[in-house]
């Protein structure tokens, strides 16, 4: 089975949708019991043969232990034992509250359980999936999924995310904060936005800039560079904190409160030992920003294979609620648009600009939250477990500029 199973393996599920409702999970879904035909007809029925994987939410019914397993997603962050817990993520049947059809994917942010957000990856596996399966990886990937933030949301600290790593490395692209990646073990781009709500990449890669002395010093620093080391990123030049170095459009794309946003991301590697990777993103299927000269990988099997529909918020970030709903993703070899089918050709363009790092003043930088993290992984084939530190902010923080706005090279 291919990760196409998140449609196919739907139908089997709906076959035996009265074991699952009978089953406790369907009180974690709120909702009436689903059967068989319920579910509205939608593109994820019928889907482009580029579309790897595809999610409408509209089996939601089946409650959250059946859809989860006929959906395409390998992990849940705000689940525990299979289950969902519903101050964190859950689904909800209120047309009012999707963006087509019935169904949606609700993330409250309760008081309840500390104001966290959460997640569900997608990663390709070579067969049937499952955490730590092979992968199967792509050159470039395509990231769709429409998005509603609440009228008083205030805060994220990580967002959409496109990533990849070797086929036996299913961990490889997580719990990397804080470390210069080497080009051989993974490579991604989160699309992110500050309190602003200005979008921008947040994205590492070898040459990317770090933090030195100040608040990456003692054992700070020390601290860092031994966990990276661990993990096979040394800290080669001295003690350095590395945080995600922020590409964005100038003037900002601001993402909208209080209705249905159509994002998608793109990310394309480059040819180990040349710098021709690229990334970008759309907003409501218009450009928002392009960067070309990307290098990311230095070994071609370091490949694309994750899409990560993230809405993080650790323990003690927030004190309040940060409500956000998802609708309609889609993960693709190609173009997905807003649409159920191909882009139209008046969004399918879009002209990649060039970038370089400037330094911004530290009365600018602080300014800027800073939206990072380290973790630390747990040996074996477990999932990394993540821990937020406060980002420094001060001179090191970029941002980057189109090619026509940044300064001779």
């Amino acid at each position: 089975m291919d990760q196409r199973s998140g449609w196919q393996a739907r139908d089997a599920a709906a076959a035996v949708a009265a074991v699952f409702v009978a089953s406790a999970a369907i009180a974690w879904a709120g909702s009436t019991a689903f059967t068989a035909g319920e579910a509205l007809a939608g593109a994820c029925d019928d889907p482009p043969a580029e579309w790897l994987a595809c999610e409408d939410f509209e089996s939601g019914g089946l409650g959250w232990a059946a859809w989860f397993a006929a959906s395409p997603f390998t992990e849940c962050l705000g689940c525990n034992g299979g289950v969902n817990d519903p101050r964190r993520i859950r689904l909800v049947n209120d047309p009012a509250a999707a963006h087509a059809g019935d169904w949606s994917l609700y993330l409250p942010a309760e008081a309840g359980a500390g104001y966290q957000g959460a997640s569900l990856t997608w990663r390709h596996c070579d067969g049937p999936k499952r955490p730590g399966c092979r992968l199967v990886g792509h050159e470039e990937l395509f990231f769709r999924t429409w998005v509603k933030l609440a009228d008083d949301h205030a805060y994220v600290h990580h967002f959409l995310e496109l990533a990849g790593t070797r086929p036996n490395g299913y961990w490889e692209s997580d719990g990397n904060a804080g470390c210069r990646p080497e080009g051989t073990r993974w490579a991604g781009t989160t699309l992110d936005f500050n309190q602003r709500r200005e979008l921008f990449f947040y994205t590492y890669f070898p040459q990317m800039r770090c933090d030195r002395g100040g608040y990456c010093s003692g054992n700070t620093a020390r601290d860092i560079c031994a966990q990276c080391a661990a993990k096979g990123m040394p800290c080669r030049g001295g003690p350095e904190c590395c945080w995600g170095n922020h590409f964005g459009p100038e003037p900002p794309v601001v993402l909208p409160r209080g209705r249905w946003v159509c994002l998608e991301l793109h990310m394309r590697l480059n040819t180990p030992g040349r710098a021709d990777g690229s990334m970008a993103f759309w907003v409501d299927g218009a450009p928002a920003h392009a960067q070309a000269g990307m290098h990311w990988r230095d070994v071609a099997d370091l490949q694309l294979n994750k899409a990560w529909l993230q809405h993080y918020i650790a323990g003690g970030d927030a004190d309040r609620s940060n409500r956000v709903w998802f609708d309609d993703m889609v993960v693709s070899t190609a173009r997905i648009g807003c649409g159920d089918g191909p882009p139209t050709a008046t969004v399918t363009a879009m002209p990649p600009t060039r970038g370089v790092a400037t330094a911004v003043p530290s009365s600018t930088a602080a300014a800027m939250p800073s939206q990072t993290a380290t973790a630390t992984p747990t040996a074996g084939a477990t999932a990394p477990s993540r821990t937020e530190t406060p980002g420094p902010v001060g001179e090191q923080t970029l941002i980057y500029l189109p090619w026509s706005a940044s300064p001779a090279r």
